[in-house]
């Protein structure tokens, strides 16, 4: 595994890093349909975080979201003796319970304020590596969530902050209130409309982090082509998965199976495509075995694409893009 640093934290962070959407699971919601992520168990998530470890996996990034709280609970298990081997990143909804239309800054900071010990209980930690926000502020409330952030930060409860966003404007209005230390940024081989985005962050010197490298699996190679897999009902994936335009593109994703080489999967190439953009610091990845957290880890150390090879998979890439991909 090779390092990188994180922008101006100084934080030294694997080249791939673990998401750990699906270690939420399944929720029951409130009217009785389930919905979450399907085929994940605790005792196998602790157990892959574990593993991610020994490959040399040291950032791990979840959410409040992820299982209303139970993604958080997970880590915070795994976690336990071995917090110092890891960078722990978690996002936050500042918007929750607030009003666009009615603003309310003492509301606002009570939110971060509670949700950000609500993550320590669950992570079983004292402090958050990167805390990043994972809504766009209203706008009425930037000041008091970047203030919010920074005393946060002061009080030792979190070290770093960010957003989870590839909307520029909002970070170029946020950056007015205060530093932004980390942007969590959608990118892949299908969607690269964030370039300029990652020139600008290498540019000021902000530490990345690259969701949805994989597409949500569509990039594996596993759904792809006229058998392509479908998802079960109440899977986070499931409307992505069925959309007419999206069963079109997977179909036609065929077409770029001359990018697996005997030396490279499809997984490695498209991990290996985003760690190959400068001001790429950290691409996050989910996994549920053994077999792909190694697979993952392993992007690290195959050769970049060559220039021949991404002149012939972008106009395949191009032609199967669809919308809203990292949404």
């Amino acid at each position: 595994m090779k390092y990188r640093t994180l922008g101006q934290t100084g934080l030294q962070v694997s080249e791939v890093g673990l998401g750990a959407m699906p270690f939420g699971g399944m929720v029951t919601q409130v009217n009785g349909t389930s919905f979450g992520w399907t085929g994940t168990e605790d005792q196998e998530c602790i157990a892959l975080v574990h593993v991610c470890e020994e490959l040399g996996v040291n950032l791990i990034d979840s959410a409040e979201a992820y299982g209303n709280g139970h993604g958080e609970a997970v880590i915070g298990q795994a976690l336990q003796g071995r917090r110092d081997r890891w960078i722990m990143a978690t996002k936050v909804n500042p918007n929750q319970g607030s009003d666009e239309a009615v603003p309310d800054e003492n509301a606002v900071q009570k939110r971060i304020t509670e949700a950000c010990e609500q993550s320590l209980q669950r992570l079983q930690t004292d402090y958050i590596d990167l805390y990043q926000l994972h809504r766009i502020p209203h706008h009425w409330a930037m000041p008091v969530v970047m203030s919010t952030l920074a005393n946060l930060q002061q009080a030792g409860k979190i070290r770093w902050y960010g957003i989870s966003t590839n909307d520029r404007a909002a970070i170029d209005a946020l950056r007015h209130y205060g530093p932004i230390h980390v942007l969590q940024i959608g990118y892949n081989l299908l969607e690269r409309d964030a370039d300029d985005l990652l020139n600008w962050a290498l540019e000021e010197q902000i530490g990345t982090l690259i969701r949805v490298p994989l597409a949500k699996g569509m990039l594996t190679g596993k759904y792809s082509g006229p058998n392509a897999m479908s998802m079960p009902e109440g899977d986070h994936r499931y409307d992505r998965f069925n959309r007419p335009d999206t069963v079109d593109g997977l179909k036609k994703l065929t077409e770029l199976s001359f990018l697996q080489t005997p030396d490279r999967s499809m997984v490695q190439t498209a991990l290996r495509f985003v760690l190959d953009h400068p001001g790429v610091s950290c691409v996050i990845s989910g996994a549920k075995t053994r077999q792909q957290a190694e697979e993952n880890a392993r992007a690290s150390e195959v050769a970049p694409l060559t220039s021949d090879e991404l002149a012939r998979a972008f106009p395949v890439a191009d032609a199967i893009r669809t919308p809203n991909w990292s949404g």
